[in-house]
């Protein structure tokens, strides 16, 4: 799908939702893994929940920007990349980034964006092919990246990777060693290549989810369990971990719900859309004090790394 036609759906949240859907069919045999419900649940819903902002970029940190010629010709360079839940929280980040920050958003996330869109999953009770959005992504995001030249690289995913897969002959799902160690793989590709062009690269944790489609005794399906994000999460900062001084971790989830919960509204914006998943503009506008300081901080470590090397 052409770039404008991703950003025309991006106007209805009724014909992203249907974009984001699977051609699903119901499974043949017991051989699929069970929807179960026993983590709890995500939470608190449209409660209002209070935000505590930082104050955004100090003065010492605004005044090395204007050395740097961030606000003018020469601004930290950003590229976002990973799932729906990246795209739409990059789209609120990069409203009158520059100006207030120092920062260009070059928004490349994808709708159903899976690392292994080769594989079968399991995902609202039924089995069906996996999301095709980042068929590709080594070429692609290499691409990218030649192109771009970005300082920064932000990935957001998890969406997709927290669904069960059949891998090797048997359904597994984020928790379990051998998924694990798969996804960890992948991850680490995907860290290498813009570290080749000497990015520097940010891992978002994965935020709660809360939809509306439920198993019918009214219980989230497995791929909406909290403890399936905080598996995911977890690894996210192995990865990070393996990596230190190059690859940081941004807790997007805890940003998100502040409460330890799925939260839909923080000091009265509504940070979510109605489908329980994306991120509003208006969140990622709100998000943009702690997020966007944080990437002018490692972009500017960067390139003060450089003039040394140099």
């Amino acid at each position: 799908m052409a770039r404008s036609g991703v950003r025309g759906l991006l106007g209805s949240v009724v014909l992203v939702a249907a974009c984001l859907a699977l051609p699903l069919v119901r499974p043949a045999s017991g051989a699929v893994p069970t929807a179960r419900a026993d983590a709890g649940t995500a939470g608190s819903g449209g409660a209002r929940v209070a935000f505590p902002l930082p104050p955004g970029l100090g003065a010492s940190e605004h005044a090395a920007l204007q050395r740097s010629g961030a606000y003018g010709r020469h601004p930290v360079r950003v590229l976002i990349l990973g799932d729906s839940i990246a795209l739409t929280l990059g789209m609120g980040l990069a409203v009158g980034s520059q100006s207030r920050y120092g920062v260009t958003v070059s928004d490349h996330a994808a709708l159903g964006c899976d690392l292994d869109p080769a594989l079968e999953v399991f995902i609202g009770g039924a089995t069906g092919p996996s999301t095709r959005g980042c068929d590709g992504w080594r070429a692609t995001w290499t691409s990218l990246a030649a192109r771009e030249r970005p300082e920064v690289v932000a990935i957001g995913l998890g969406r997709w990777e927290i669904t069960d897969h059949f891998l090797h002959g048997r359904w597994v799902h984020i928790g379990e060693p051998e998924w694990n160690e798969h996804l960890g793989a992948d991850l680490r590709a995907a860290v290498s290549i813009f570290r080749g062009f000497g990015a520097r690269v940010v891992l978002f944790t994965m935020p709660y989810v809360d939809p509306s489609d439920r198993q019918p005794d009214g219980l989230p399906w497995s791929e909406d369990l909290p403890s399936r994000v905080q598996a995911y999460d977890a690894l996210v900062r192995q990865v990070a971990r393996a990596d230190p001084g190059e690859v940081s971790v941004i807790d997007l989830n805890r940003m998100l719900g502040p409460a330890g919960v799925y939260t839909a509204s923080l000091d009265g914006v509504a940070v979510r859309w109605p489908d329980g998943i994306h991120v509003s503009t208006a969140g990622g506008e709100l998000l943009q004090r702690q997020i966007l300081p944080e990437l002018d901080r490692i972009g500017l470590e960067d390139e003060t790394a450089a003039r040394s090397r140099g």
